[in-house]
């Protein structure tokens, strides 16, 4: 029989503290969740406002048909990331607190809730402003009169909007994944 390495001899000898938390704590948890969901709400919502009424104006406003549609589709877009948000992401109601059998419970779901609409965010958040934001750059690169330096422009302000896309996608990933940790816990404290 070969001897253990020391290193996974001292993990598996290792004791195991258990980690309880109260109901008083899963309740104020609970309710700072809530909070944080509904400011980020509240500010995408006035962001998703002024984006609107800005690209609306600028739809009015272009210069060429597919700059009027590429901004109308950006304007479209938000709104359909603003009623994504207002059924994926929302904060939970007080019909969803009182049906709730416990605050362990109505946590846990609304974490879940959350990590959901984190993992999705290409779906629900970030894939209906793409159709209008590459047709906006389209319209740059081929207006009447373009030349290299506006091709230039429109191929560095799509790059530009990939890259912010993408970093938000991680961003998201990551918060998601910090949920998931949160749901792990709560299940192993509700099982002690």
């Amino acid at each position: 029989m070969t001897e253990r390495d020391p290193i996974q001899a001292l993990w598996t000898s290792q004791h195991i503290e258990s980690f309880t938390m109260s109901v008083e704590e899963i309740r104020v948890r609970a309710s700072q969740l809530q909070t944080s969901v509904q400011r980020r709400n509240f500010g995408e919502y006035a962001v998703g406002g002024v984006l609107i009424v800005a690209f609306s104006t600028a739809a009015f406003f272009a210069g060429s048909t597919l700059g009027k549609i590429g901004c109308a589709l950006i304007a479209v877009g938000v709104a359909v990331v603003m009623w994504r948000l207002a059924v994926v992401a929302r904060a939970a109601s007080a019909h969803d607190v009182l049906a709730a059998e416990s605050w362990v419970m109505f946590y846990r779901s609304e974490l879940v809730r959350q990590r959901d609409a984190l993992s999705s965010i290409w779906k629900w958040y970030l894939g209906p402003l793409i159709p209008g934001m590459m047709v906006y750059w389209l319209s740059i690169a081929l207006k009447p009169g373009a030349d290299l330096s506006e091709g230039v422009i429109a191929t560095a302000g799509l790059g530009v909007t990939a890259i912010v896309f993408a970093a938000v996608a991680s961003a998201n990933k990551r918060a998601a994944a910090d949920l998931q940790a949160e749901i792990d816990m709560l299940d192993r404290t509700n099982k002690s």
